[in-house]
């Protein structure tokens, strides 16, 4: 039990009061009578000259001072933690996030949470308040901060789930904003847990709960899907891993498909807890937009099947700055779109590349993306300070498509340029001392910064050097804007870059739901940010062109469906998990009925005279 207004305890003295009503001697008047046998209670009173009298027991007292320690509990406000019955001023926080959609509890987890935030707002009781915020990838105030439940109650049954994490850290930080001002105010989280622990957060005193939902983790899915061409082929090549997160083996039937047409059926079996990979290298495919999928029915749909885009094979226009490096050339050759140019004057970097490989000469403004080594170019993004000897790798970026397929913690460099990176680049291979590979973007230029001479590491002798030229190219001559090069998968919440014709003011987008997005055509390309829906989308601009592209799941946290039992917030200790929201049950309605029927008590009491 706690106290909401404990300071009302001040109103003890009163029953003092009370007391000393019964000690102070009662003035009576003078009268004549003939006798007085019948008055000697009386007599002691009037020949006792002081003005208190020895307190004597009285069931009126007692009733009345019963009545003021009841009428004083009454307004200090006594609560006890029930089922939430009604809070003073509630911020709702429903985890709206692809786990969320999950079928383990009928008729799913978000279904259930906005079953749970209705049953909170019913028991709001007069002058309470309540908002209600979405906690997606981006945090959403469904309904703001309002006494009026009706709006509440429609705002939950229009809420959404998406495609998404969770980012609870920035729903949490904007509830306790708008609750600041206010009194005993409290906020419920209903989420199943599967998000990021937040340990960096300092709130002022409010009161966290967390709404567990979920049962159970009987989920399968897809974690890692991509394509691509083999090196020094043309031919595609699409690899997928799959989860079991169940206790149990399952077995699948892996499904491939191109522009939606059935290409591969594969059996796929999956230990218990276990992870396994599938590649399908034989097929006699160079472009499409490829999915995998599988059949087997669980808990989430969503992470049961993944997209990647691979556009048709094109030329890349490439010139070599050198003055001579075999290892170069060879590698450059490799992928059969590349036209390979060799020059060994700055000025030759004028004609129209696609990218200008540096091999320590630094071209005369160059109209290319660039990739290079051992010098530093106007496009580069860093500032040499001078040279390290024997550097060794201290880690590597394992998302940049330049560095992603490649191992480079043997890698043995003789020395590297010192250098600093500009605010615009990011270090994707380090070294103790200094960046060793750098990429960055700027004026509409990709670069690929190295601060070695291939002909001084044992790169060139190893299968990563191909693989990284090959990389690098293809991130160099990308799209624009895309959140990955291609033949990567895009995630839900990412962006896709759309290429109309020039001529275009206007773009429709057919999302996987069946509405209808209108864009206008501001910027070209178009960088499209409404992916929160895996699927299929198509994007159209008049009769003659069209582009489709896939939006996948392939999140990990997400598709662990099992439900945590406590969420981290703050430097404390973990909110531990409640099945039901509670909130304060405040008694003083209560005490206050009682401390009416003991008034009721006393006013028979002192008319019957007892």
């Amino acid at each position: 039990m706690n106290l909401i207004s404990p300071q009302n305890f001040l109103f003890l003295p009163l029953i003092g009061i009370v007391v000393l009503l019964y000690v102070l001697r009662l003035k009576r008047k003078e009268r004549v009578v003939s006798s007085t046998l019948l008055w000697h209670t009386a007599l002691r009173d009037l020949q006792a000259n002081a003005p208190w009298q020895k307190l004597r027991s009285s069931l009126l007292m007692w009733l009345q001072i019963l009545f003021l320690v009841i009428a004083i509990l009454a307004l200090v406000r006594p609560a006890i933690k029930v089922l939430a019955g009604g809070g003073q001023t509630i911020a709702i926080i429903m985890d709206s996030s692809a786990s969320m959609a999950a079928t383990d509890v009928a008729p799913s987890r978000f279904g259930f949470a906005k079953s749970e935030a209705t049953r909170l707002i019913n028991a709001l009781s007069s002058g309470d308040e309540a908002l209600l915020i979405s906690a997606g990838a981006q945090t959403k105030v469904l309904a703001p901060l309002t006494a009026a439940k009706s709006q509440l109650k429609s705002a939950v049954s229009n809420a959404q789930t998406s495609d998404t994490n969770c980012n609870l850290r920035e729903a949490i930080v904007l509830a306790s904003s708008l609750l600041k001002s206010k009194k005993n105010a409290r906020i419920y989280i209903l989420s199943d847990g599967a998000v990021t622990p937040i340990k960096d957060l300092t709130l002022p005193k409010v009161d966290l709960q967390f709404v567990k939902i979920g049962v159970r983790n009987n989920n399968i899915a897809i974690t890692a899907a991509n394509v691509r061409r083999g090196y020094g082929s043309t031919q595609a090549q699409i690899f997928a891993t799959l989860a079991n997160y169940s206790d149990t083996v399952k077995t699948v039937k892996l499904e491939l498909s191109r522009n939606g047409s059935l290409v591969a059926v594969r059996p796929f079996t999956i230990p218990a807890n276990g992870i396994q990979s599938q590649l399908f290298d034989d097929m006699n495919f160079t472009s499409g937009l490829f999915s995998v999928s599988f059949n087997e029915k669980d808990d989430l749909l969503s992470d049961n099947i993944a997209y990647a885009n691979l556009d048709a094979p094109r030329a890349i226009k490439v010139l070599l700055l050198s003055t001579g490096n075999l290892f170069l050339e060879k590698a450059l050759n490799v992928d059969s779109n590349v036209q390979l140019t060799r020059a060994s004057t700055p000025s030759a970097a004028s004609g129209g590349y696609d990218v200008v490989v540096c091999d320590g000469i630094a071209p005369t403004n160059p109209n290319a993306n660039q990739l290079v080594f051992n010098t530093v170019t106007d496009l580069s993004p860093v500032t040499k300070s001078g040279f390290v000897q024997a550097p060794s790798v201290a880690d590597w970026d394992r998302q940049h498509p330049v560095t992603r397929f490649s191992s480079w913690g043997d890698i043995r460099f003789a020395r590297a340029q010192a250098v600093q990176v500009k605010g615009w680049g990011k270090a994707i291979l380090e070294a103790e001392r200094t960046p060793l590979i750098v990429a960055g973007e700027r004026g509409g230029k990709r670069i690929v910064w190295c601060g070695f001479d291939v002909r001084e590491t044992d790169l060139p002798l190893r299968v990563a050097f191909p693989i990284f030229i090959t990389s690098s190219l293809h991130w160099l001559t990308a799209k624009r804007g895309a959140s990955e090069s291609d033949g990567q998968p895009t995630r839900a919440g990412e962006t896709v870059a759309l290429q109309p014709p020039a001529t275009a003011k206007e773009i429709s987008i057919a999302r996987p739901d069946g509405s209808i997005l209108g864009l206008p055509l501001q910027t070209n390309p178009l960088i499209f940010s409404q992916t929160n829906q895996v699927g299929i989308y198509e994007a159209t601009s008049g009769k003659n062109w069209k582009q489709q592209f896939g939006v996948s799941l392939l999140s990990k946290s997400e598709s662990d469906l099992k439900p945590r039992d406590a969420i981290q917030v703050g430097a404390g200790k973990p909110i531990q998990a409640e099945t039901r929201g509670r909130a304060n049950k405040e008694l003083w309605g209560y005490l206050a009925l009682l401390a009416l029927l003991l008034l009721s008590i006393e006013w028979w009491v002192y008319h019957r005279g007892v």
